[in-house]
């Protein structure tokens, strides 16, 4: 194997960094920005419009397991190709439409897409590629799909003022597509084999050097797909994965729970992007406090900072700066949703089935934004406030703890999963 020279796995890195950040920060950041322009010209409303947002996450939720096996199986050159051609030429394609069923229509091949591209591309390539600082990587790839939200999010609203909606899809989608066969042609590769590497940091790893998270009978699990999906520590870990991005999803809620305590619409702006900020900071942070102490500890330090900022929120009463810092806060908490997932998968079940497992994993976010956006919007509807909300992230909070540590004292070790041990 070589080990000379730079080594292939920044390429893939950056490659990655391109397709998440184009994909994820690019179409996924921006497609909010189209709704009331769109909704206008059509003529619906704003709500009926988007629904398709939801299709979206139900069709994420049904696609994750079947996309996760396709990536186990084919060239992820091949996958983020066909990823491209599904998310990116479907969300270009709005810009012809003139139906809202259309955009219904079309949510299915972009979620399908969406799934390949933003959701198990990044963490299932860093996990072939590296065995050194991963959780950092995982971080490192998180925070700048936040920082190409930042960039094109507003290039975005000043296109679609200046060139209207319709050229504004053609030209966000045609640019995500180019960019992402660009970058799957040039910078990615399957696994360092291909290369004739191993990954980086395998030989530090050789020589007992490994991260944190190595623990006595854990270096050698190799758990099937079959035995782990059927085992109590992964229905803990998607409870944990439901539990805790049901806190992160308040962040849609925001702008209205700021102008309840009084807050005007240019604050609750600002605040959002105290958020991102927040959010582009903990994605590289988590990843890089991961590696130093292991996941189950960040995984309650996060808890514990989700608490904090809940119960200040409840308390923050009328001042911008105290919300600011809040909602900067909850950025952190929000960042370690998709840094944690592929980490704590990859500790409970190896590496023999990890594109399946993580892809069932992963449809935890979805579920808790189907079910949890609109039921925080209608219990807002009812009561007027948020008091209610709150007081149920705080329950979601000490769901999450329950089974993070439940899960990690029934996760699988190289003998195998505990609920499958015969007599």
């Amino acid at each position: 194997m070589k080990k000379t020279g730079l080594h292939y796995c920044w390429l893939v890195l950056a490659g990655i960094i391109l397709i998440r950040g184009f994909a994820g920060g690019g179409i996924n950041m921006t497609s909010g920005l189209f709704l009331a322009p769109v909704a206008a010209d059509i003529g619906v409303g704003i709500g009926s419009l988007s629904i398709y947002l939801s299709i979206t996450s139900v069709v994420m939720v049904l696609w994750l397991p079947t996309a996760g096996k396709l990536i186990n199986k084919y060239d992820i050159r091949i996958m983020a190709i066909v990823g491209a051609v599904l998310q990116a030429l479907s969300f270009a394609a709005l810009g012809l439409m003139d139906s809202v069923y259309a955009w219904y229509l079309l949510a299915v091949p972009t979620a399908m897409g969406a799934s390949i591209v933003v959701s198990l591309l990044g963490p299932i390539l860093i996990n072939r590629w590296f065995v050194k600082n991963a959780g950092l990587m995982l971080g490192i790839q998180m925070a700048f799909v936040g920082l190409f939200g930042a960039v094109l999010q507003p290039f975005t609203s000043v296109l679609i003022a200046a060139e209207g909606w319709r050229y504004s899809y053609f030209i966000i989608g045609g640019m995500t597509f180019v960019v992402i066969i660009a970058a799957a042609l040039l910078l990615l590769r399957n696994k360092p084999e291909d290369k004739g590497l191993l990954p980086y940091g395998a030989d530090l790893e050789d020589r007992g050097e490994g991260t944190a998270e190595k623990t006595s009978g854990q270096e050698s699990i190799e758990i099937p797909e079959k035995e782990a999906i059927r085992s109590a520590s992964f229905v803990l870990l998607l409870l944990f994965m439901i539990a805790i991005t049901g806190v992160g999803v308040f962040t849609q809620h925001i702008p209205t729970f700021g102008g309840t305590r009084g807050l005007t619409i240019e604050e609750t702006g600002k605040a959002l992007a105290f958020a991102s900020v927040g959010n582009a900071i903990g994605s590289i942070a988590i990843g890089v406090i991961s590696d130093r102490i292991g996941s189950l500890k960040t995984c309650f330090g996060i808890i514990g900072l989700g608490l904090i900022t809940v119960v200040g929120f409840m308390i923050s009463g009328h001042s911008f700066i105290v919300f600011g810092l809040l909602s900067f806060v909850h950025g952190l908490v929000t960042s370690g949703i998709m840094v944690l997932a592929p980490i704590l998968t990859i500790t409970f079940y190896g590496k023999k089935d990890y594109e399946k497992i993580y892809a069932k994993v992963s449809m935890g976010a979805p579920l808790a934004s189907i079910i949890l956006i609109p039921v925080y919007g209608f219990i807002y509807d009812l009561t007027k406030n948020y008091t209610l909300v709150l007081a149920g992230m705080i329950l979601l909070l000490l769901i999450a703890a329950f089974c993070i540590t439940a899960g990690w004292k029934k996760r699988c070790t190289a003998a195998g999963c505990p609920a499958f041990r015969t007599k």
